[in-house]
């Protein structure tokens, strides 16, 4: 069995349970460890100057605007809402309205709009959406 040249048997008894059989060459550990952290500290610096170019290139780049670029301009016409709080007010109004008042849907079929209370108060007195228990009170 070729144990290898620079590495030295701990223990025969070790070889034969199939154990761990050679000891850690710690010079190698330890140049491993000095280059790894040589290493890590050059891409640091890299990344570091690699972000300084890239803020230059945009300082440089990015602060005259465009000659195309036209500030604060409105929509083109027409504009919607001009002043929306406003126009919700309205809605609301008109929503109210509608929801509070008597009105023809379809006069020829005879369909009508009643305020909601009204219509609510209606439903309610009905038998076929009342509870079981209410409709025996009722018809005693």
């Amino acid at each position: 069995m070729n144990l290898g040249g620079d590495h030295k048997v701990v223990d025969e008894a070790a070889l034969e349970r199939g154990h761990e059989v050679f000891e850690t060459n710690v010079p190698l550990v330890i140049k491993f460890g000095i280059g790894l952290t040589v290493l890590a500290i050059i891409s640091m610096v890299l990344m570091w100057g690699l972000f300084v170019v890239i803020e230059d290139y945009n300082a440089l780049s990015f602060d005259t605007p465009s000659p195309m670029l036209e500030q604060n301009t409105l929509p083109p016409e027409p504009r919607l809402q001009v002043i929306p709080e406003e126009d919700l007010i309205v809605l609301r109004a008109e929503e109210d309205k509608k929801l509070n008042s008597y009105a023809w849907v379809i006069r020829t079929a005879g369909i009508v709009q009643i305020p909601i209370d009204r219509a609510m108060y209606l439903i309610s007195n009905e038998e076929q959406y009342m509870v079981p228990s209410a409709v025996a009170e009722t018809e005693r």
